[in-house]
């Protein structure tokens, strides 16, 4: 093999750094043959070397296996450069291009979300979040033709995941409802609300922007855009101090028709989502603008905690009892447990919380995995859970509290 070959290989080591490196065929962006077994140890294999330079396109293999090696692929320059922009120290990191967009490559050096689809604030994919499972290709030919490009051809530079700034227009990977909303929209209603806590919600909604933020952009949208409707009212209602009245209600839905009208069904009219909006009101329990982790330790914090059988340590009652008052939150629908920012709320490292986690759901069976959720080892997705035991151990079971909730709520979303 040539030496310009070889040194194409080494180059790119130097670039990524600590990473696994893949043989694909030129123009592809893979084949049938795996590669998930593979492992550092494997770039120091004389064989996997030469298959290297023998290959006429290369790929990284991302996440845990090469030292939390990722890379944000964006598919449009605008959101390149609106990231960048949020992000300067990433202006001088590797980025490399293929038909469109580009790939921005940074190493992780903690926790960071699962490999997913990134999404702007109507919902429409912008590009990709690649991680644990994922590969980029980074040398060759692309499919349609054209030569992968390196635009900055700099060494990976290393980040905190908590450091990356997603600008608005972004949402961050694995965002919940709650932080889609509230990066972009609820610090805004909310000083909407407290700026005019003399007027009434008529006058404080009257000029429609905030409004106007939580209002559908697309077909499909109107359920969960109305129950934010409802959240945003809660968050007025927090801030005076006093309940919304029917008059006011129908103002804030009114307001909200002019925007959404043209992405309602055929077949509903005003009167059914109105319908809707009212019944969403009647499920809301905080505001737009809270974090239901924060509300529901709050909560538990103000009464007493509920004994665990076997434990005296209090932060594992207060666990507990957060669990509790989240599903008070969420009423008859299941809650996520992020346990890095539980570990925040207790004084705990989160390992410690996912082994209480695991505890408190077997043997104890004070909580229990929603349907469908399944807890994987090493995995980097917080599952669903419900607080109480089992229906199976309903009867049996007496380590909590009897679980008593409201017919319905908010469903967090992770």
């Amino acid at each position: 093999m040539s030496k310009s070959f070889a040194e194409r290989i080494e180059r790119l080591r130097e670039l990524v750094g600590s990473a696994v490196l893949l043989p694909w065929p030129s123009g592809s962006k893979g084949s049938r043959k795996k590669w998930k077994h593979l492992q550092l140890i494997h770039m120091n294999d004389s064989g996997h070397l030469s298959k290297l330079e023998k290959a006429g396109n290369i790929g990284v293999a991302l996440g845990r296996v090469s030292d939390g090696l990722v890379t944000i692929d964006l598919d449009q320059d605008s959101y390149v450069e609106t990231f960048l922009l949020a992000n300067p120290p990433l202006a001088n990191t590797l980025r490399t291009s293929g038909s469109r967009g580009c790939n921005i490559w940074v190493r992780c050096s903690d926790g960071y979300p699962r490999s997913q689809k990134l999404k702007n604030l109507s919902g429409a994919e912008i590009g990709e979040w690649r991680a644990d499972g994922n590969q980029t290709i980074i040398a060759g030919t692309h499919p349609e033709g054209m030569p992968y490009q390196f635009v900055v051809e700099n060494p990976v530079v290393p980040i905190s995941y908590d450091a990356i700034i997603w600008p608005k227009s972004i949402l961050p990977p694995d965002a919940t409802e709650s932080k889609r909303v509230r990066g972009v929209r609820e610090n805004k209603v909310v000083s909407v609300c407290v700026g005019k806590a003399s007027c009434g919600l008529i006058e404080a909604f009257s000029a429609g922007d905030a409004i106007s933020q939580v209002a559908p952009r697309n077909y499909h949208q109107n359920n969960a855009s109305l129950f934010k409707l409802a959240r945003l009212v809660k968050s007025y209602e927090h801030a005076v101090g006093c309940l919304a009245t029917s008059a006011e209600l129908e103002f804030v839905f009114d307001r909200w028709c002019l925007i959404a009208r043209p992405f309602w069904r055929n077949e509903l009219t005003r009167d059914d989502y109105y319908a809707e909006f009212l019944e969403a009101y009647s499920y809301a329990r905080i505001g737009l603008d809270e974090d239901p982790i924060e509300v529901a330790a709050s909560r538990a914090e103000t009464v007493p905690l509920p004994d665990v059988r076997g434990f005296k340590d209090e932060r594992v009652r207060l666990l507990v009892a957060i669990c509790r008052e989240l599903q008070k939150i969420t009423g008859s629908n299941p809650f996520f447990l992020p346990t890095r920012k539980l570990g925040e709320l207790l004084g705990a490292h989160w390992t410690q919380v996912a082994r209480w986690l695991r505890i408190l759901e077997n043997p104890l069976q004070i909580i229990h995995l929603a349907p469908g959720e399944v807890r994987k080892r090493g995995g980097i997705r917080c599952p669903r859970y419900y607080y109480g035991p089992t229906p199976r151990t309903v009867e049996r079971a007496s380590v909590a509290e009897p679980l008593a909730l409201p017919d319905s709520s908010l469903c967090l979303t992770e």
